[in-house]
Formats: C-alpha cells, structure tokens, sequence
C-alpha cells in the first residue's frame, strides 16, 4: 500500500484519542498532517509522533476541544486517513458507562464484542462508491464475529496487568447514537441484551478499520453507571469529563506500552479482499492529497 510520504517514518500504529484524549502529553512531535479524503475531512489534523521510539499517528476523535459530538464524526475519513498513512494497527480509547456488577466507574475494559444501536451513520466504504479512472471495489461482506483484534487486545491485557490497574478482560459495548445519555428502561433493555458497557463513538470505528485490513482494538475506561443502577446517581457530563481528567495519566501509559510492546511485523487479519481494499484507497479525494507540517 503506497503511503503519503513514503521519504517519512511511517507510523505502523494509530491511536485515536476519546473524550479527554486530545493529545499526547510528552511523546516528541515529529510533524503534523492534514490528509484529504474521498469523505470529506477527518477530525482533525493527523500528529505523527515519536511513542516509545515507534512512530505513531494520532487523531483526537471529537476534533479540537471536543469540538464533534459523536453523530457527527466523520469515522470513515478518519479511518481511511490512518490507513494512507500506512497504519495497520489502531488504539482507540473511549470513555464509557458501567451497565452491570463488576463493570463499575475506574474500571478499564478491553473491549471484544458491540452492539450497534446507531442510526445514520455510514458504517462502510462498500457503498457502490464508483469514480473515474478506478475499478469499482464491488459489494463486500465484511465478517464481524470478533470486532476487535485479537492481537491488539492481548497486548493490552499485558499492560493493564503488569500496571497493576482495575480492568475486565473483556466486555460487550453497546453504542448509542448519542449525544444524550440513555433513560432508565433503555439500560435495562441494553443489559438484557447482553451489554456489559456503553459507548457513543465505537461503532463504525472497528468494522471500517477491518474493512481496511487494520486491527482495532478498545481501551474503555468507566467514568459512570450510566442512570444509575448501582444506586449512584445517573450520569452527567460533568461527571464524566471529572472522572476523565483523573484517569488521563493512567491512559496514556497504557497506550505508551502498549505500542512499545506490539512487535515491527504486526499485520491485521485479513478480513476483507486486498484488491477491495486497494480500490478503495484509489478513490479520488476531496482537496489536496496532503500536507505535512
């Protein structure tokens, strides 16, 4: 896969930061990029940086100062941006409710099955999308039996444990379209369906990174129970971005060694037909290709 600078370090792993993640505190800054997409443009600019002595290309997923509410992401620009960059691996972190026991505010979850409770939102790049000059990538069925990689989540197991930190080892995510939080019969039902957290922003974040052939794997981070089934009291914004603030520090060194421990010859599983994949990233973008600064 051709890269936007192929003279450049190429980042192999892409964090996308959640509510609170807007940069990366003391990891070295190695250049700033703007990538145009066949989508439109992406959250924001893409900053490559040295983490751990591994270059990695980071996107705040709500834009500067939380500036897009989760409906209005643009996740398959934001996608499609990383993998032009060369990513094949992305962290994502996300800051969550807790709907059950054992799933209670300063817990991490590494995430490994979802619940798509959205609306509206484009959740592939197999759209019939045809342009000239480019073969079209035809209709395909992304298998979404394990949404999350494997691999990726295994290495973050590995640092939740050696950092001595609170975290379930896995747990269903249900996401709601956003922005306001859930009603009291809503969680209930949410729980009776198996949903263990819940979440406005991770989906169609996976299934668009393995529709480009990149592993996507969750750190969730527990900020709330939600309307407050544990007799805590329901939910609030304030609440949330309070708990974040905390939590931040414990974060960020999870994803740090978490990218210092996965190995140079990563790959993604892959999901989809390379030559898909490839067509996809042929498509025409709107503006200039990039820029680096």
């Amino acid at each position: 896969m051709d890269t936007a600078f192929p003279d450049a370090p190429q980042p192999r792993i892409g964090i996308i930061g959640g509510s609170g993640t807007y940069r990366l505190p003391g990891a070295t800054v190695l250049a700033t990029v703007d990538v145009a997409t066949p989508y439109g443009p992406p959250s924001g600019p893409m900053t490559l940086a040295d983490v751990a002595g591994r270059t990695v290309a980071f996107l705040a997923r709500h834009g500067s100062g939380h500036s897009l509410p989760p409906q209005k992401i643009n996740y398959r620009a934001n996608l499609w941006a990383l993998k032009r960059l060369g990513v094949r691996g992305i962290l994502s972190s996300s800051a969550v409710g807790g709907l059950r026991e054992g799933f209670g505010p300063e817990t991490f979850v590494v995430t490994d099955q979802l619940i798509d409770r959205t609306w509206g939102r484009p959740d592939t790049f197999f759209d019939g999308t045809v342009a000239d000059g480019v073969a079209p990538a035809g209709v395909q069925h992304l298998p979404a039996s394990e949404p999350f990689c494997p691999t990726l989540r295994s290495h973050l197991h590995a640092t939740l444990a050696a950092h001595d930190l609170p975290y379930a080892q896995q747990g269903t995510v249900v996401v709601i379209n956003g922005p306001r939080f859930s009603t009291k019969a809503e969680s209930v039902w949410y729980v009776s369906g198996g949903a263990d957290i819940i979440s406005m922003t991770q989906y169609p974040e996976p299934v668009l990174a393995a529709e480009l052939n990149m592993g996507f794997a969750n750190l969730a981070f527990i900020t709330d129970s939600d309307t407050g089934h544990d007799g805590s009291d329901p939910v609030t914004a304030d609440a949330v971005f309070f708990r974040l603030k905390d939590a931040q520090k414990n974060v960020l060194a999870v994803l740090e060694a978490t990218v210092a421990a996965i190995g140079d010859d990563y790959y993604a599983r892959p999901l989809m037909d390379p030559e898909a994949v490839r067509r996809i990233m042929a498509l025409p973008v709107l503006g200039e290709a990039a820029s680096l600064r």
